[in-house]
This record gives structure tokens, sequence and C-alpha cells, in this order.
């Protein structure tokens, strides 16, 4: 019974002295990679700003983007809602007046050129 005692006592030890052992050779690493940033501390507080300069200029870029296309959005239901006004303008127009209903399509192609070009 004695020796049963003795062994694993014996084993603990061992595996205790392995887990000391591994603890050691981990704090070492963590002491040499310390040192490393130490040294190299201004290159990381650079990089480190220079990181934190890249994403806001990224925020910035995707909330301009963002407001450009709710413009777009905004313009292209105003453009439509106009044009169907217009069309069904023409579309009553033509059935009573002819000669009115051409000269409306000849203002809204004009007005339709005037819009598509660039500002």
């Amino acid at each position: 019974m004695y020796v049963f005692i003795a062994i694993i006592f014996i084993a603990e030890l061992i595996i205790a002295g392995y887990i000391i052992s591994l603890i050691r050779k981990a704090d070492n690493f963590a002491m040499a990679y310390n040192d490393k940033v130490l040294i190299n501390r201004a290159v990381l507080a650079k990089g480190f700003k220079t990181v934190r300069d890249s994403v806001c200029c990224v925020q910035t870029v995707i909330e301009n983007t963002r407001e450009c296309v709710a413009r777009k959005k905004a313009e292209f239901w105003r453009r439509i809602v106009n044009l169907v006004v217009i069309y069904l303008i023409l579309i009553l127009l033509k059935m009573r007046f002819k000669k009115a209903a051409t000269l409306l399509q000849y203002l809204v192609f004009m007005k339709e050129c005037w819009d598509s070009i660039p500002v």
C-alpha cells in the first residue's frame, strides 16, 4: 500500500516538474518577446497610428459612398415620378389635343437632353 502511494507521489512530482519546466520556457519566451517589443516600440507605434488612420480613411470613404448612394437613390425616384407625371400628361393630352401633345413631346425630349448633360 505504501509503495503504491509512493509511486503516485513520485508520478505527481514528475508531472509537476514537467509543468514547471514548460512554465519557465514560456516565461523565457515572453521575456524575449517583450525585449523585442521594447526595442521596436517606436516602429510599432508608428504602424498602429498608420493602421488607425487607414481605418478612419476607409470609414470616411464608406460613409461618403453611402451618402452618395442615398442622394442618387432620391434623385432616381424623383426623376421616375417626374417622368410618370409627364407621360401621363402626354397620354391625356394626346387623346384630346394632337398638336399640343406633339409640342409637349418635343419639350419633354429637350428637357431629357438637358438633364442628361453632365454638370
